[in-house]
């Protein structure tokens, strides 16, 4: 998803979760900086757009349904890799289920095809009815921002060779594509969502050539038995 596809995300769950609040994971503590170390814990600033969190692509934001929870934290020692030390760091604590966690994609990469950074958003409910219908409401709610099934086709990267339409019966995918960032790919016939580095990338059908599924082979028809 393009940032576009964000934002517009953003405001359809502003609509259905007028409630809901989202806001910036912290650093999760893997190097000294002032972002972690400091006396006071740093500020968890509470907003109401996805986007509002001012973050950049593959920044975390959690979006939290409880409109009375804070975040919590406390400091907990804690090795940096990077200096090879022991020191401590902020621990904060996760918001209660029902929560989302959205990881930001849509900043652009030329290489080896243009194509834009993955995000991926994960669900966190507990197992009961009340959680399962919110969860639903919330996809079909993305659904009407994106899709992964409409019109879009695997193809090898950099031939463009189509492998296989996306969202067939039996193969539903868990790639999510914008439709902001469909009409991007389609502007130019070398650009790629959801590239990865075996060299494959999903592109809208309207700019490849058409799959065409393999002939099925021809029953061949039972030789009548004849007694010699």
């Amino acid at each position: 998803m393009m940032e576009r596809d964000w934002w517009d995300f953003g405001f359809g769950l502003q609509d259905a979760f007028p409630e809901a609040r989202y806001y910036r994971e912290p650093d999760p503590g893997n190097r000294k900086d002032d972002n972690v170390t400091t006396p006071e814990p740093p500020e968890l600033p509470m907003v109401s757009h996805l986007l509002d969190t001012q973050v950049g692509p593959s920044s975390r934001v959690k979006m939290v349904f409880d409109p009375a929870w804070q975040p919590q934290c406390e400091k907990s020692t804690h090795v940096f890799p990077r200096h090879n030390s022991a020191g401590w760091r902020w621990d904060f604590s996760d918001p209660p289920a029902p929560s989302v966690t959205f990881r930001l994609g849509g900043g652009v990469y030329d290489e080896p095809v243009p194509h834009p950074s993955t995000g991926d958003i994960t669900f966190y409910i507990e197992k009961n009815k009340e959680n399962q219908d919110l969860a639903g409401r919330f996809f079909r709610i993305l659904n009407k921002f994106a899709t992964n099934k409409k019109n879009l086709v695997r193809v090898r990267v950099p031939s463009m060779e189509v492998t296989v339409p996306v969202g067939t019966k039996g193969a539903i995918t868990t790639q999510w594509c914008g439709y902001h960032a469909i009409e991007w790919a389609r502007q130019e016939p070398n650009r790629v969502l959801f590239y990865v580095r075996a060299g494959f990338g999903i592109r809208p059908t309207a700019e490849v050539k058409p799959f065409v599924p393999p002939p099925k082979p021809k029953a061949k028809t039972p030789r009548e038995k004849t007694k010699a």
